[in-house]
């Protein structure tokens, strides 16, 4: 695990070859890169880091709030029946909705990013135990001793190199560019197999620990 300080001292060593941090507007600008790498990270593709479950029995509405740092669905929101099976609620659009019958299951999402979203259900029973599966918003690295939630930390130093060259129009910028893009192709690579084969373990598991 390495923490925002590790990788700005990383990045530092080998952007202006000295093994500390970063001083000043400086140090506040590579915080900030360091933390939009994980932010486009996330943007492109689901990771294990960032997959939650939100378990949730909705008294009567079909309607849901979702948690503040919902970004997408990783899987089909379900809901556990009384005989312990599971009915799938595919998301759909909402100009899909006038293609659908009256008892089909499914679920739009609506909202945005900066105020929140809710899922709309369509046939879901009351009280039902409802299972969203969810990729989350990165938490962020606020402080330099907050760690990296991404299993590939080289990941974000190289990122942080690869904006500053870009910005100083270095020579070595594409070659530090696909060395991140590598890095990122390869956690891509690892976390999609880790989320189906934990997605595969969820459901009935995910409630016998209590949630509510």
């Amino acid at each position: 695990m390495s923490t925002l300080q590790d990788i700005l001292i990383d990045a530092n060593s080998f952007l202006d070859l000295t093994a500390e941090l970063p001083n000043g507007d400086e140090l506040a600008t590579r915080v900030n890169l360091a933390n939009q790498a994980v932010k486009d990270a996330a943007a492109i593709g689901n990771f294990k880091e960032f997959s939650t479950t939100y378990a949730v029995n909705p008294s009567a509405s079909a309607s849901i709030p979702l948690p503040t740092n919902f970004r997408e669905f990783e899987t089909s929101p379900q809901q556990l029946n009384s005989d312990g099976s599971w009915t799938r609620f595919d998301q759909i659009g909402q100009d899909e909705i006038y293609d659908k019958d009256t008892a089909d299951k499914y679920c739009v999402l609506l909202g945005n990013a900066s105020g929140g979203f809710t899922a709309v259900f369509n046939g879901l029973s009351a009280n039902a135990t409802v299972s969203i599966n969810y990729q989350r918003f990165p938490s962020g690295m606020a402080t330099l001793t907050d760690i990296c939630e991404l299993s590939d930390p080289q990941y974000v130093v190289a990122k942080v190199e690869s904006y500053v060259l870009q910005g100083r129009s270095d020579d070595r910028f594409p070659i530090v560019e696909a060395d991140a893009q590598r890095r990122l192709q390869n956690m891509l690579g690892r976390g999609s197999k880790l989320v189906v084969n934990e997605t595969r373990k969820r459901g009935s598991a995910s409630f016998d620990s209590g949630y509510q």
